[in-house]
Order: structure tokens, then sequence, then C-alpha cells
């Protein structure tokens, strides 16, 4: 077998571990995942692909691709589930790795691609959303298709990838809107700023492309708009423009992301002043275009997103694999040169730095964690497994064994995650779950009428397969309760006492969901059999 088909199996079982082990070991999880599978599981039942619904109302924060993927996931496994709505983002995060590994082995060596590819895998946002059901994992791998087909269309003067480009961005608008186009665009534009050949911007007939790419996504929702009834052009005005302009869920102010940024790309933020210092093109070095490329890619979409007053960690995640390949140069850069000892304090810092945390950490998570039953333990586990792997890894480069010392901390951080996997989260699945409450709930009310106080959340929803009446004042409370007389409806512990001072309320059961307490309650004259525990 050649190197190349050694990494790539190498890259393949290593994905496949990381992304699949224990991935439907826990619930789906508030706001955003039983939402989207909520809304997937709508299209499954009613046969309708066009019109996107949540809690009975139409959908229009999202275009359809990512729940068209999640509802046929479901097909295949016979009903939507955790594991089914999880598989899709397992999978496209794989493609992501071995397309990234494709781009580095063709820039650069195959090693570096290797390299670049498995630091992309486990830092630890792509980690998470990659066992997530959010859609950045697929804008991150269509973002890909279309950067890597732009600057090869580019370099080779092949025209027909720009046809594929443009084809995953519009992939990419019909996943999560006009930023599949705008992410490529600002990348592309800042790469050939900097190797002052904007005028040929051109080559890419972006006149033709850029309308060719949003056809269908403006089709889907002429289409949806004419079914279901609302303006299309203020979906477009409150989705696109106001989030880009105000923020509409998560505003933030500009310098966000640079403190951000090298949060969700931990473990391997330390990393990245290696990166910069081997990576930075000269001019007269040979790897000068695509070293470029990839600056252009993280400086261009940096700079996009940060203009941008909608913010969130998740949005990040397109610009991690330029990052990843940075590191995958320094990586390589420092196995195979001759005299490594330039770089030598670019390796050492870091995992002197992860182990001085790791020992404060063995001294810090029994008392913190004294409040929480069975945490404390995991944490420590884990925490001492990731002190040994940084000092195995110190100690072989130390000694010149420079393969092993590398191998020792991509293989600790790799298996550091699979213990994430099996320990952490499913030990976080008892706190952030409302499946245990909802299958109360069912099992007490039966089919009966279900409201929900406040703001609405999306899992009571899911979990209890029903459509929530959300209830915003207490008259409006009243009202629902005396419609029916079985009706009941979820309060949460801050508003209880203000409504019973209004209502005569039962409490039949509650429950702590994340930092949330509900109650369920009835009126006291009416509503499904005894009280419940207080």
């Amino acid at each position: 077998m050649t190197p190349d088909g050694r990494y790539r199996l190498v890259l393949l079982a290593a994905c496949l571990i990381l992304f699949s082990y224990n991935l439907g070991g826990r619930d789906l999880w508030e706001p955003d995942e039983p939402r989207y599978a909520g809304i997937a599981r709508g299209i499954v039942e009613s046969g309708d692909w066009l019109n996107l619904a949540d809690n009975g109302r139409p959908y229009t924060h999202k275009p359809p691709l990512f729940f068209w993927i999640l509802a046929a996931s479901a097909h295949l496994a016979s009903g939507v589930t955790a594991l089914s709505s999880r598989i899709p983002n397992s999978l496209l995060a794989i493609l992501s790795a071995l397309l990234l590994y494709r781009l580095g082995r063709d820039l650069f060596t195959p090693r570096a691609g290797l390299f670049g590819a498995l630091v992309l895998a486990t830092s630890q946002r792509f980690f998470l959303e990659a066992r997530w059901v959010h859609m950045d994992i697929l804008l991150t791998l269509l973002t890909l298709v279309a950067l890597d087909s732009a600057y090869r269309a580019l370099e080779r003067r092949e025209p027909w990838r720009w046809a594929v480009a443009y084809l995953a961005m519009g992939l990419g608008c019909l996943a999560k809107g006009p930023v599949a186009l705008a992410v490529p665009a600002a990348a592309w534009l800042t790469f050939l700023a900097s190797t002052r050949e904007l005028s040929r911007v051109k080559e890419s007939r972006w006149w033709l492309g850029i309308p060719a790419a949003l056809l269908p996504t403006l089709a889907w929702l002429w289409a949806f708009s004419r079914s279901a009834g609302f303006d299309p052009l203020a979906v477009v005005s409150t989705q696109v423009f106001q989030r880009f302009q105000e923020g509409v869920h998560h505003p933030r102010p500009f310098y966000y992301y640079l403190y951000s940024l090298p949060l969700e790309f931990l473990p391997w933020t330390p990393f990245l002043a290696g990166a910069l210092v081997t990576t930075f093109p000269g001019p007269d070095s040979t790897r000068r275009r695509p070293v470029l490329f990839l600056y252009g890619w993280v400086l261009g979409g940096l700079a996009l997103f940060s203009l941008a007053a909608e913010k969130r960690p998740s949005y990040l995640l397109p610009l991690f694999p330029p990052l990843a390949l940075l590191v995958g140069l320094f990586l390589e850069e420092y196995l195979v040169r001759w005299d490594a000892r330039p770089l030598r304090k670019w390796m050492d810092i870091p995992l002197l730095l992860y182990s001085a945390v790791c020992l404060a950490g063995a001294l810090w998570i029994p008392f913190a964690a004294r409040a929480y039953p069975g945490l404390g333990g995991r944490l420590l586990v884990l925490d001492i497994f990731y002190l040994a792997a940084c000092a195995g890894a110190l100690t072989a480069l130390r000694q010149g064994r420079r393969g092993a010392g590398l191998a020792l901390l991509l293989g600790g951080i790799w298996a550091g995650y699979l213990g994430i996997a099996g320990s952490l989260l499913p030990w976080l699945n008892d706190y952030k779950s409302a499946r245990p409450f909802c299958e109360r709930i069912v099992s007490r009310i039966g089919s009966a009428p279900l409201g929900i106080y406040g703001d609405y959340r999306p899992a009571y929803a899911f979990y209890t397969r029903r459509r929530l009446e959300v209830i915003r004042r207490p008259e409006d409370l009243e009202k629902f309760l005396r419609a029916a007389p079985e009706a009941c409806c979820l309060v949460q512990t801050e508003d209880l006492d203000d409504l019973r001072a209004r209502l005569p309320l039962r409490i039949l059961d509650r429950a702590a969901v994340g930092h949330r307490t509900y109650r369920l309650v009835s009126l006291a004259e009416t509503g499904p059999g005894p009280p419940g525990p207080p």
C-alpha cells in the first residue's frame, strides 16, 4: 500500500471511531437539537418536503437542505431519533477531514495533509459539532469544497471547476443562506488581493455563478411563502439583513471572535504561534501561494464574521480547515526538519502549559465538583489521562523521538475525546435532557392539551409529540386551562408565585432541565389525577 493509501486509511479509521462512538448515548438537548429533529419529523410524518414547520408554525429561520438530510436519515433509520439525527453530521465530518487531507496533500505533502486533517478532527468545536444536530458541519464541508475547487480552477486554469464551486455554494445557500456565498467570496478576494491578482476575479464569471447559486434557495422560499402565506421579502429582511446589521438572537461586539476563536480551536490554539513562525510566507518561499490561500481564507472569513452583528461560536467552523492545515504544516516541519531546535520551544511551551493546567485541575476538581455527584471522578480521570499524555509527549520530544512525541500528542487528544463521548456527555444527559420529564408528563396527561408559559422550548414539543400552546399572559393561561378541563401547562418556578396569586393552580409534577426548573400545573378544581410532588 502506498503512503497515501495508508494515511487515508488511518484518517478514516480515526474519524470513524471518533465521530461514531456512543453517538446515540445522549438525548437531544435544548434548544436546537430537538427543534431541528422536530422539523425533520414533521417532514417524515406529513410527507411535505416543501413546508417546514416548528410547533405547528411555518419555520422560516433556515433553508431546508439540512432538514431534508435529517428526514432522509430518519427514513433509512425508521424514525427520527437522537442517533438518526446525528448520523448525517458524523458522516459529513468524516468527509470534511478526508477532503482536507486531499487538499493538504495536493498543496503540500501527504503527511501535512494527514496532520492537518487530524488537527481539524480533534479541535474541540469541530468534535462537538460533528456529534451535534447543527448545520455548521454541512456548511463547513461545502465551504471547503467551494474554496478547494476555486483554487484549483485558478491555479490549474480549469474553468469547469468553477461550476463545482458554485454548486457547493448553492447547496450551502440551501442549507444556511447567503453566508455560504459570503465566506468563500471574502476568502477568495483576500487571497487575490494578497497576490495582487484582483483582476483575475473575472475568471470566476461571478455574474453568472452567484445568481445560479442563489436561485434554488430563492425558488424554495417563493414556493414556501405562496403555500404558507407569509411575505418572503420580510423573511429575507429579518434573516439576512437584520441578522447581519443588528443581530436577532445573538448580537455580539465586533471583537467577540478575537477571544472566541482561540477558545473554540482548543487544544491546538497554543500551537498556532509555531504555525505562524513556520508558515508565514516570505517573498521567496516555494509554497508562498498555497500558504497565502490559507491565510486569505482565515483572515477574509474572520473579517466577514466580525462585521456581522449576529455571532455564535459555531459560526466560526468554516475557518477551521485552513487553521488546522497551518498547524499540520508546523507539525510536519517539526517532524522532518534536520535541525528542529529552532522550533522546539513552540512545541515545548504548549505542552508545559497544558501539563501545568492538568496538574492544577487534579488539585482543584475534587473540591469544585463536590456539589455534582459523579462528575468529579469522571473529570479527574480525564484530567490525569491528559496530564500523562502531555508529559509523555514532552518527554519523548526532549529525548529526540519526535515521531513518538507527536503520536502521543495526537493519540492522547483523540483518546481523551472518546472518554468525553463515553463518560462525560452521558453524565451531562441526566442534567440537560427533557425526555424523562416529558415521559412522565405523557403518562400523566395522555393526549390532553399542553401549554408552556413564557418562551417556547422545543424539547417539550419533541418528546411529548404534540404542539405546545405558547402562553405569554396570565389571562391567556386561565383561558387555556378553562377551555379544556384536562389541560395542563408548564410554568417556570420563577413565574409560579405570581401566577398562583391570580389563579388557583395545582402542581402535578416538576423537574429541572438544564438551568430551568419547570412545574406541570393545572387548575385546582380540574386537571388529571392527584397532585404530584410539591
